[in-house]
């Protein structure tokens, strides 16, 4: 069976890095404050300057594909393609994965698409439809052993975001049990392990007294020599970014530097920091 995987744009992934794979992207959507509404690429986003929209206080909300837009993405794919496996952003983030889900029910996709189930975020995401990627090789393996492989990185793959801005974080409803009581301390930062539900692994006035902490909380799901993925924004201060930076390295810590999905940017603002994880045993051939 020849497998297609399709993620969206929260992944980290986006269609110039998949060329030439069976990974496709669809975009989620960014709507400014005033209603101007567009697909999250790159090229609007340079268009639009979102992060610079976010960095100057101004109100961004994220929305998940319509329903048509899917449809026509799962025709597209199963041009090419006998099955499609779709791995959304995480359910507890956005309504995109039971969209999803609705859509694959339609009578002409049942037992073409399945929805991988996970907590996953961003990069963590799009590391795993490219080991997906590489799975398609051997196209002997079913829908079941996708999903297995999806179950062990939830095991031993982390995703940690230090936000920037708790306040816009939780007025858009993410984690906002976690964060209310956190928002009435002064200058305080938080570092959020993201799962089926959001936990606090650390709280203080600056990176560094969270950074020993965070190092724990890896080690103890990823083990002690993971892949290491720290992301920021080309906004996040540089100062911050560079402190950071040292720690890690301080740490003997070797690190791959990206950007933060701007889905996320959009709830958490420019100066957030974000860590992915993923012990190397998972990403084995």
């Amino acid at each position: 069976m020849k497998m297609g995987i399709l993620v969206d744009s929260s992944s980290g992934l986006s269609e110039e890095k998949v060329v030439n794979t069976n990974i496709s992207v669809i975009p989620l959507h960014i709507i400014l404050d005033g209603g101007e509404e567009y697909l999250d690429i790159p090229q609007n986003n340079d268009k639009y300057k979102t992060f610079e929209f976010i960095h100057n206080g101004n109100k961004v909300s994220t929305s998940q594909a319509s329903p048509g837009e899917i449809e026509n993405k799962f025709n597209e794919m199963l041009k090419k393609y006998d099955h499609v496996v779709v791995l959304t952003i995480s359910e507890n983030l956005s309504s995109m994965q039971a969209t999803t889900l609705m859509v694959a029910n339609n009578d002409e996709f049942k037992s073409k698409i399945s929805i991988i189930k996970h907590c996953l975020a961003a990069d963590a995401i799009g590391e795993l439809a490219l080991k997906f990627n590489e799975m398609t090789d051997n196209t002997n393996l079913t829908v079941e052993t996708y999903q297995k492989i999806a179950d062990e990185w939830m095991q031993k793959a982390a995703s940690i975001i230090i936000p920037g801005d708790l306040s816009r974080l939780a007025k858009g409803g993410r984690a906002k049990a976690l964060l209310i009581s956190i928002l009435k301390m002064f200058k305080t930062k938080v570092a959020i392990l993201w799962g089926w539900k959001p936990s606090k692994i650390a709280m203080g006035r600056t990176y560094a007294s969270l950074l020993d902490k965070i190092k724990s909380t890896i080690e103890k799901i990823c083990g002690k020599d993971p892949k290491f993925i720290f992301s920021s924004t080309n906004l996040t201060s540089s100062k911050t970014i560079e402190l950071i930076a040292e720690k890690l390295k301080e740490f003997g810590i070797k690190f791959e530097k990206r950007i933060i999905p701007s889905p996320f940017v959009c709830h958490a603002g420019t100066e957030s920091i974000a860590f992915i994880a993923i012990n190397k045993k998972l990403l084995e051939k």
